[in-house]
């Protein structure tokens, strides 16, 4: 399946709002963790069935729904009546190919990003899709694994480190996109630590380097196709001017948008340095075919005056001047020889090697 573009031939033709998955199954069934807390306590359980949320919804504390498996349409489609989620909405949820977004309704605030993981051993960058649907009091996060993104949140939550506690589920979105904005930055540092030990090797690779500067090449291309857009998610997020949003919120919001542009100027940095390292080996390889035609072109000038006195003594006339003389032979191979040492001497002296 391709990397840039998935697969949409299911999605072919059908109705807009069609609750179609589109991407790659991660997991064999979908779950459902439900977090409830305020600033005195924290109650965490897994539900069985949709309808047991209810009660866990109320106005004195913060719900926070975790489904992990995005296979399940009926299930998604049980959670959008239940909390009256728009079929678009629910239509970009499903499909993994959807690029980072956001969106503002009357009830709700729908985010739509990209977790990264760099896998040195496979040497490539692997991404999930993840969404938040904000409400009033509570925060449905909807991922394609079971992997824990936001195990810093819950360690936030129950130990009641900072505000998370006593603010609403504008705050808790705020902390989880921070933690996958920290998330980008990070993964993008170890990408960047292996480009940097390639420069190590420009003098002494053959092929394998420049198949590696294009495969991360490609990587980092990966990369950027994903995190740019949530420049302008956070930027829309920042300007929206939504009642789910408390005032305070948008401060650390701002602070959120300098962390993206800083995590997509890192991606340019480092593509940069790739094509650096490109255009250095490129060039590392011209010098070395210069100084392989530097020697060769030397030894071509040493033997034309060589082969031009070999050629007049090897003509067929009968009169040649010491053609016939005792010790001829052995002058000749020593002009030879004196030609090849001025030669040498000059060229030297020219600094042409």
């Amino acid at each position: 399946m391709a990397r840039f573009l998935k697969d949409k031939q299911k999605s072919k033709g059908a109705a807009p709002g069609s609750l179609i998955f589109i991407g790659r199954q991660k997991m064999d069934y979908s779950c459902i963790r439900v977090t409830q807390y305020n600033a005195e306590y924290v109650k965490e359980g897994e539900v069985k069935a949709l309808d047991k949320i209810s009660e866990y919804l109320s106005d004195d504390h913060v719900v926070w729904i975790s489904v992990r498996g995005l296979q399940d349409t009926n299930l998604i489609g049980k959670l959008g009546k239940k909390f009256d989620i728009s079929a678009l909405i629910l239509e970009d949820i499903l499909n993994t190919d959807e690029r980072p977004k956001f969106i503002e309704d009357d009830k709700h605030l729908f985010v739509i990003l990209k977790s990264l993981n760099f896998n040195r051993e496979l040497r490539k960058v692997q991404i999930d899709q993840i969404s938040l649907i904000v409400g009033k009091n509570y925060l449905i996060s909807i991922q394609e694994t079971d992997n824990e993104y936001f195990e810093d949140v819950s360690k936030r939550i129950y130990a009641g480190q900072g505000k998370i506690r006593s603010l609403s589920s504008d705050y808790l979105c705020y902390a989880m996109i921070d933690t996958l904005v920290d998330n980008y930055i990070l993964n993008i540092e170890k990408l960047g630590n292996v480009i940097e030990e390639q420069e190590k090797l420009l003098l002494t690779s053959g092929k394998e380097l420049v198949e590696n500067i294009y495969h991360y090449k490609t990587e980092l291309s990966y990369v950027r196709n994903n995190v740019r857009p949530v420049k302008e998610l956070m930027t829309r997020f920042v300007t929206c001017d939504s009642d789910l949003i408390n005032d305070h919120t948008y401060n650390y919001l701002r602070d959120l948008e300098g962390l993206v542009t800083q995590a997509l100027e890192a991606i340019e940095i480092y593509y940069t340095m790739l094509s650096d390292q490109q255009n250095s080996y490129n060039a590392t390889i011209s010098n070395n075919v210069n100084d392989i035609m530097k020697v060769l072109t030397i030894f071509s000038a040493i033997f034309i005056p060589l082969t031009f006195i070999v050629g007049v003594y090897g003509m067929n006339f009968d009169y040649i001047p010491f053609l016939r003389y005792r010790y001829a032979y052995f002058i000749l191979w020593g002009i030879m020889i004196a030609i090849v040492i001025l030669m040498l001497f000059f060229f030297k002296r020219k600094r042409w090697f």
